[in-house]
């Protein structure tokens, strides 16, 4: 049996950490906060004997945190480098790369001035903006028209800068598709989950870092999966010899399947009810990648569905109060079939109090189907309560 240290403190973290920790190979799951300095890490590493590292946040794996562990000989650390981290952490080169292998995606134009910015945006009907760089989820801006997109540029650029990639519009129903890659294989879940970016319901109000995830999508079969796997992660993979989680943010067009982007790690929330419905332990699946032999494991689903309802602080994503304490969160978990995840918390004078945008991640599973994994999560939703109410989205599953 050995340790295992995750890298991170969100609900992405925890959901995975609480995974991990039932494995029969698995001693203990220690999470620390992303903003831990590289050298913590490694004082950590050595003083617990940790066996397994996985970094979970994209900021530190961004920094390089990969490649200081392995140059200090620690090597149990899964995650990518930070130059296979580019794939995320650089909309231009991750857009180049695209490009390179002939993969589909929205016609795009880099820019790296207010003027080649404002030229650009002529270009769509319906302009997307997305910042070159990392800003949680929040570096994308979706215009319906050129009209909406003049009002708002001036801001954009004050808030981002100049480098940004111009794209257009995509309509059609988004999903998201994870594997395992060892640099050279890659193992995928064997189902695709839909999360909701935007603040509100109907998808309305500003871009956030998710505010909830269901899954297995139904329009999205395991043939169609293996197909993005073969053709367009793999390649991905083999190209920048990629180890690690990897995700493609995917979308069924009126073109077909088309990347929206990929990300260098799970998702947040979608591993929320990830790992409700794995069969399986990722355990095995994470050493076989580190062994570079992922191809010999297998990550199975059980029968049933799963819906996360995140919990937000009111004023998320920009301005928000911490510090209110937070009530009914064991009543929830007594609901059958639910499981609360943490995220924006903190333990204090013996209850928990909000200390984050994005506070808590109420996960359902169910085997009868994603209608009563639904109604379970928003059960439980209404058992948890701080002053002044949580922001949550009341449509969880049912856009798609």
């Amino acid at each position: 049996m050995e340790k295992i240290l995750i890298v991170g403190n969100g609900g992405r973290e925890d959901a995975l950490g609480w995974h991990l920790s039932k494995s029969n190979e698995v001693s203990k799951v220690i999470r620390i906060s992303q903003k831990e300095n590289f050298n913590s890490v490694e004082e950590l590493i050595i003083r617990e004997k940790i066996g397994l590292t996985i970094i979970g946040s994209e900021g530190q794996l961004s920094s390089g945190i990969v490649d200081f562990l392995n140059s200090k000989g620690i090597h149990n650390v899964f995650g990518p480098t930070q130059k296979m981290a580019l794939v995320e952490s650089d909309k231009f080169y991750s857009y180049d790369l695209m490009r390179e292998l002939s993969i589909p995606q929205a016609r795009s134009i880099k820019c790296s001035t207010k003027f080649e910015v404002f030229d650009a945006v002529k270009k769509f009907e319906q302009p997307v903006l997305k910042y070159r760089g990392l800003a949680g989820g929040k570096g994308v801006k979706v215009y319906s028209s050129q009209k909406e997109a003049w009002s708002d540029l001036e801001n954009f650029v004050k808030n981002f800068g100049t480098e940004i990639l111009v794209a257009e519009r995509l309509h059609g129903k988004e999903f998201s598709v994870f594997g395992i890659a060892d640099g050279r294989n890659v193992l995928p879940f064997e189902a695709a989950f839909q999360d909701y970016k935007r603040l509100g319901d109907g998808d309305a109000g500003p871009n956030t870092g998710g505010m909830g995830s269901y899954g297995p999508v139904q329009f999205i079969s395991k043939e169609l999966i293996y197909e993005i796997t073969d053709g367009i992660i793999a390649p991905v993979v083999r190209k920048t010899n990629y180890k690690g989680f990897i995700y493609a943010g995917m979308i069924m067009s009126n073109d077909g399947v088309k990347v929206i982007e990929f990300n260098s790690r799970l998702g947040d929330p979608e591993t929320q009810p990830t790992v409700m419905l794995i069969k399986n332990n990722l355990y095995d699946s994470i050493k076989s990648s580190l062994e570079g032999n992922v191809q010999k494991s297998l990550v199975k689903f059980k029968k049933g569905s799963s819906c996360c309802v995140v919990l937000a602080s009111r004023g998320y994503p920009e301005n928000y109060e911490v510090g209110l304490p937070i009530s009914g969160i064991s009543e929830a978990e007594k609901i059958k079939g639910i499981k609360i995840f943490h995220a924006g918390t903190k333990f204090e004078n013996n209850s928990w109090m909000t200390d984050g945008g994005r506070v808590l991640g109420v996960t359902s599973y169910s085997c009868d189907g994603i209608s009563i994994a639904r109604k379970l999560a928003y059960e439980a939703v209404l058992k948890i309560n701080v002053p002044g109410g949580f922001h949550y989205r009341k449509d969880i599953s049912l856009i798609v």
